[in-house]
């Protein structure tokens, strides 16, 4: 029952941060719906989804700029629910262990783009070849199955096992690998944020961009707020870019 638990639990997470269906796993991977499957899993949906909850709260403001993830939500869920339904745990308890793994999921994403990058630059000789069985190959289906063993492994263990023979793990990987892995994960937040700006820096965008620099600057309001004065201008231009189109569908 163990290994069957610790099986399932592992493909969850691997679903849940595999990016098959991108849409799917990006809902998918936040604790409070993972606490619903994993107490699914586990027999009792109703502390599943409050230990879930909990752990929801610490990932409530963070954004992924760029797909860089600042903490692995989905990772930090499905060790620390299997736990502390397993072991009675309080939500508070279950946060807490939940923290270390986040960061730990931040660097076997690393370790994924890593690897990816060997499978993208097959996939571009592959597109000058016109060589498309193989080009589907490198590019969804070796990725994918390389994100289940980085990606299942951990969870599967550490639900068998306990955190704890992650933690033995974490500690047995030397300093410099995992200060390259460290550094690594600094240097995509500025990427990121280079790609946003590649879109944001076209020169009809660039008055939204000063305008919501200064205001936050000036007034100081919270992420929510921005995000729905943000949507309204967006809104707003959205209906006078459709009045215009109408008009001149009517005089044409």
């Amino acid at each position: 029952m163990d290994i069957m638990r610790a099986v399932l639990v592992g493909l969850i997470y691997w679903l849940s941060m595999g990016r098959a269906w991108y849409y799917f796993s990006f809902a998918f991977r936040k604790p409070v719906v993972l606490g619903v499957v994993i107490g699914l899993i586990y027999g009792d949906v109703a502390q599943g989804l409050l230990v879930g909850a909990t752990i929801q709260l610490m990932y409530m403001g963070g954004i992924e700029a760029g797909g860089n993830i600042p903490s692995d939500q989905g990772l930090a869920a499905c060790i620390a629910i299997p736990a502390a339904l397993a072991n009675s745990l309080d939500p508070s308890a279950a946060v807490a262990l939940a923290v270390p793994f986040g960061v730990l999921g931040v660097l076997i994403n690393n370790v994924r783009r890593t690897i990816n990058s060997f499978y993208n630059t097959k996939a571009d000789q592959f597109v000058q070849e016109r060589n498309y069985s193989a080009l589907s190959t490198f590019s969804f289906l070796l990725p994918w199955l390389t994100n289940g063993v980085l990606y299942f492994t951990p969870v599967f263990l550490a639900t068998l096992f306990g955190p704890a023979v992650v933690e033995a793990f974490i500690n047995a990987i030397p300093n410099w690998v995992m200060s390259g892995l460290a550094n690594a994960g600094n240097v995509l937040p500025a990427l990121g944020f280079a790609l946003t700006l590649v879109v944001m820096g076209k020169e009809k965008y660039l008055p939204f961009f000063v305008l919501g620099f200064f205001t936050y600057a000036i007034a100081g309001y919270s992420m929510l707020t921005g995000a729905v004065i943000g949507l309204c201008l967006a809104m707003i231009v959205s209906l006078f870019v459709q009045t215009d189109d109408e008009e001149v569908a009517l005089n044409d």
